[in-house]
């Protein structure tokens, strides 16, 4: 039966209906349409009114490898607008199809779906007969009812080609947090040639730029995973580059206070904790240098989360790779060389230089090479809306700093036990650290892959990446753990040749092993909430796992029983444990029709609606979603 055959003429339901032939006549206001390589298409194109017309969600020449430029009335195309997975927009036949589908099976369904097509493809020439339109669909178009059927097509993957492009973006992540790891690493080696007091003025200003400074902004920036990703998967490009200008508008501003406390007060602060006047002075002098290389940084980590967004992630790869070595030789010309070299000093100032040499290398990189087209201008609309990136970035924070919190803590806590014992938390704890890179570098790629499906409201495709990210997880812990157990003696002594240590860390390695399992789990786990945009819940658990569980076990164990740090680290492997199986069953009964719907209605805020009709659509949603709560 042809699709005009299913409304008869006359009075009935679809009476005051215009005929369909009116109804889906396409306009031609947008020349070209570019897909991507996740997604069907803009969800959003759903639930925008007729008139609205957004020059920067179709951006000129942004292409992947896959991509073609797509005529909407090529006939010949069934790609974006046609019914196949290549995109949205539906055509006489598909929605013929599905008003015969069951799902419709009322007159007031099979209005809803009509209206909904004719609301999201530009049919209704009007903003008042579109508003009009979007009003009727409240109670038969919502989002969760567009989701559900079947209006927006899945991306066909499966958990063999997840695991392989988990594997594919980790690779760079890796040796791109490895590398910058080691920016730090080699102004403690610089430095700790000088003399002891200089290594412990290093180690305890690092400790105070990590708890006051350098958690802020990484936290903050983690919002990215989840805004700028999912913005990207449903091929919002401009709201990925507005998202990444108010983080880094926001970071800017919030570098000024902390650069007054590292500049100004870190002296003062630091000479409460420490007895040793010449230790304050060279902590609180390598603070204040430090601090003038803060935007470098925060520019750097943003554009890295920005691009990785996108799927790029070698880029930050590149940047480092050069950045390691000129840091390195940084170091030995400002701290050591006889002509040039500033001594002390000289660490800081090289970490200060080198920010801002990625910075520019990676804006270079966007700028020629790839991620520009996401890029949105500096507009005002940068100041406006923050109240979401505040609300990731404030959970984001809570988690980072909780976790780091917890290790100074244990490490100053083994402080007490003597030297050798400080000497074998320090090695365990590098170790650990450079380990956790791995499950690290795999919860950014499935965070970023994560989100990038719900961006597309690919519901299954989710669940597919999910779960390949929480075995890919297992499994590189499981390899870690028992790599570290076989290999014990000889990983410890490539940080020490004192006999002591190596007896004493011979005999944590054990723990350090099993808690690399429940960490890879924690780790990713964590990163598909942050994909989800659930940073609140991920940093409720990390504050239960580490200050009710890790501290108050640990200190039990180490201070009361005697068992000192193999109690320490008894306590983290019990905290990690909850934390990562919790984390997982949170992760695994995820209700990702709501985690879609939401990244849907905070888009629609995203929207500039023609005649400023945004909060009015707002409210229509939220009204949809308030009688879906009541009709359940």
């Amino acid at each position: 039966m042809a699709s005009e055959q299913i409304f008869a003429s006359g009075p009935g339901p679809y009476s005051d209906i215009p005929p369909i032939e009116q109804l889906l006549s396409v306009s031609s206001r947008r020349n070209s349409v570019h897909s991507s390589s996740i997604g069907a298409g803009n969800i959003l194109d759903l639930f925008r009114p007729a008139n609205y017309h957004d020059n920067a969600s179709t951006i000129s020449g942004f292409q992947s490898d896959q991509e073609d430029e797509i005529d909407p009335h090529d006939a010949n195309h069934q790609g974006l607008y046609g019914s196949t997975p290549g995109g949205l927009r539906p055509t006489i036949s598909t929605l013929s199809q599905n008003l015969r589908n069951p799902a419709f099976n009322t007159a007031h369904e099979q209005q809803g779906l009509l209206e909904s097509y004719s609301a999201g493809n530009d049919f209704v020439p009007s903003r008042r007969a579109s508003l009009a339109t979007l009003k009727r669909m409240r109670s038969h178009s919502t989002i969760k009812h567009v989701i559900s059927t079947g209006f927006v097509p899945e991306v066909d993957t499966t958990l063999g080609e997840e695991g392989k492009i988990l594997a594919k973006y980790s690779v760079p992540l890796i040796i791109t947090f490895l590398l910058q790891y080691s920016l730090n690493v080699a102004s403690v080696f610089s430095v700790g040639r000088i003399g002891s007091t200089e290594l412990a003025a290093v180690s305890l200003a690092g400790m105070t730029a990590n708890i006051t400074g350098y958690c802020l902004f990484q936290g903050t920036s983690t919002s990215l995973d989840t805004l700028c990703a999912q913005a990207f998967g449903r091929k919002d490009y401009r709201s990925v580059g507005l998202h990444f200008l108010r983080c880094t508008i926001f970071l800017l501003l919030l570098f000024i206070p902390v650069a007054g406390v590292w500049i100004f007060l870190s002296h003062p602060i630091l000479t409460l904790l420490v007895d040793d006047p010449y230790l304050v002075d060279l902590a609180s002098t390598y603070l204040a240098t430090l601090a003038l290389g803060l935007p470098g940084f925060i520019l750097f980590e943003n554009g890295k989360h920005y691009l990785q967004s996108q799927n790029i992630f070698h880029a930050s790869t590149y940047v480092i790779l050069f950045a390691a070595p000129f840091n390195a030789v940084l170091n030995y010309l400002l701290v050591w060389d006889e002509r040039i070299g500033l001594g002390f000093i000289g660490a800081p100032i090289a970490i200060v230089i080198t920010n801002y040499v990625m910075a520019i290398l990676l804006f270079l990189y966007t700028y020629f090479v790839d991620g520009y087209q996401c890029w949105c201008g500096f507009t005002k609309d940068g100041l406006k809306n923050w109240g979401k990136m505040l609300t990731l970035s404030y959970n984001g924070c809570i988690g980072v700093i909780s976790e780091w919190l917890a290790f100074e803590l244990i490490t100053l806590s083994t402080a007490k036990f003597g030297t050798v014992y400080l000497a074998s938390q320090s090695v365990i704890a590098t170790i650990c650290v450079l380990l956790y890179q791995v499950p690290f570098a795999i919860s950014i790629a499935a965070s970023t892959r994560i989100a990038n499906f719900i961006g597309a409201a690919s519901k299954k495709s989710s669940v597919t990446a999910s779960n390949a990210a929480i075995i890919a997880s297992i499994i590189v812990g499981s390899f870690t753990g028992a790599l570290l157990t076989t290999f014990r003696s000889q990983v410890v002594q490539l940080f020490t040749s004192d006999a002591e240590v190596i007896e004493l860390s011979s005999k944590i390695i054990p723990l350090a092993a099993a808690y690399q399992i429940n960490d890879s789990l924690a780790a990713v786990t964590g990163g598909i909430l942050r994909g989800q945009g659930r940073q609140k819940l991920a940093a409720y658990l990390s504050l239960v796992a580490y200050y009710l569980i890790a501290l108050p076990i640990g200190f039990t164990l180490a201070f009361v029983a005697g068992l000192r740090l193999f109690g320490l680290w008894c306590g983290m492997c019990i905290a990690l444990l909850v934390a990562s199986l919790l984390q997982t069953y949170t992760v695994v009964n995820s209700d990702w029709d709501d985690i879609i719907e939401e990244s849907i209605k905070e888009a629609l805020a995203e929207v500039n609606y023609a005649n400023n009709d945004a909060n009015e659509v707002r409210s229509i949603i939220s009204h949809s979603i308030h009688d879906i709560q009541e009709e359940v």
